[in-house]
């Protein structure tokens, strides 16, 4: 930890707002820079966004100016590939002519354009570090944001809230639902077979710190997928949704013309989300593996592993297991 210090700063100030003193401590003997700080929102005023995640980029890039010996891991991710539905995605590719499901996205993408103009102006080595969707199977540490499987498991459980009146009338529907055998089906628009990327965050860490070691001492700029090599199918983590709520099942079909009215609540709450429920893509992952060394690889994201994040995520939110209801 001698290696490491601490200063505060903000993306969204000029200089980074840092006074002259914490400037000066932050670039004695700085040899990496690792910007992984961003604003996300899927939906909403992009004008914040494009202050944190690019100008805020660029204040960083400054910084670096001041520190020639210094190199740069910029955490962007996966998803500048943008509307990108299906085929294989290259480390290397950034382009914009597919267009972005989200504002964030194009922010990402813009601020890996500075990135990779910087580095090739400079000659400067800048590595690219784009994950997947990071998942746990265990509870985060407190005062930490969730991870973003919360936001599923939340509208939902919001949705049944407001359906029963409080969380326990409604686990207790659940429950009941359950065990008399019926299901309640909500079905959302989407491609049936379609995939989303996810992979462990403490796996992506230990892969990230060891490809920007690994590079340390090159020159220019390397994009890295710091993805799983096997994608998930929306249909595993439906089917694991079942461990937290039993008597429920999501389905994705093409389309929806008649919409019942949870159907219709729980399309509006989670939108955002469903606009990547038409992905089959896959990304290639050569140049990471290049730089890991001998790390294994990581373990299957399945319907057990999923099963024990949203399980986890019942117990922080103080939704008991339905399937542990008493019977009455």
């Amino acid at each position: 930890m001698d290696r490491v210090r601490c200063v505060s700063g903000d993306l969204d100030e000029p200089a980074l707002g840092l006074s002259p003193r914490d400037r000066a401590t932050a670039l004695d003997g700085l040899t990496t820079v690792w910007h992984g700080a961003a604003r996300l929102a899927l939906e909403g005023d992009p004008a914040p966004l494009h202050v944190t995640n690019v100008l805020g980029v660029r204040r960083v890039l400054g910084l670096l100016d001041e520190a020639p010996g210094a190199q740069l891991a910029h955490i962007s991710t996966a998803f500048v590939a943008g509307r990108r539905d299906h085929g294989r995605i290259a480390e290397e590719d950034l382009r914009e002519a597919d267009g972005f499901m989200t504002y964030y996205e194009e922010s990402k993408y813009t601020a890996e354009r500075l990135v990779r103009a910087w580095a090739g102006a400079t000659g400067r080595t800048a590595t690219v570090l784009r994950p997947s969707l990071l998942v746990a199977d265990r509870s985060t540490p407190a005062g930490l944001p969730g991870q973003p499987l919360d936001v599923l498991s939340r509208t939902i459980d919001d949705m049944l809230r407001a359906k029963a009146g409080t969380a326990r009338v409604a686990d207790r529907l659940l429950a009941r639902t359950h065990r008399s055998g019926h299901v309640l089906r909500l079905r959302l628009t989407g491609d049936p077979d379609a995939t989303i990327n996810m992979l462990q965050v403490d796996y992506a860490a230990r892969a990230m710190v060891r490809a920007v070691h690994a590079r340390a001492g090159s020159s220019g700029l390397r994009t890295l997928h710091v993805t799983h090599p096997v994608d998930t199918g929306l249909k595993v983590a439906f089917a694991a949704l079942a461990s937290r709520y039993p008597g429920l099942r999501l389905t994705l079909e093409p389309s929806v013309p008649d919409p019942n009215r949870y159907e219709a609540a729980i399309q509006q709450h989670i939108a955002p989300l469903l606009r990547f429920a038409t992905h089959r893509r896959t990304y290639d992952r050569a140049n990471l593996l290049s730089l890991v060394g001998d790390l294994p690889g990581p373990e299957p994201i399945d319907q057990d592993y999923l099963t024990r994040t949203f399980a986890y995520e019942a117990v922080r939110e103080r939704l008991p297991s339905l399937a542990a209801q008493p019977a009455g």
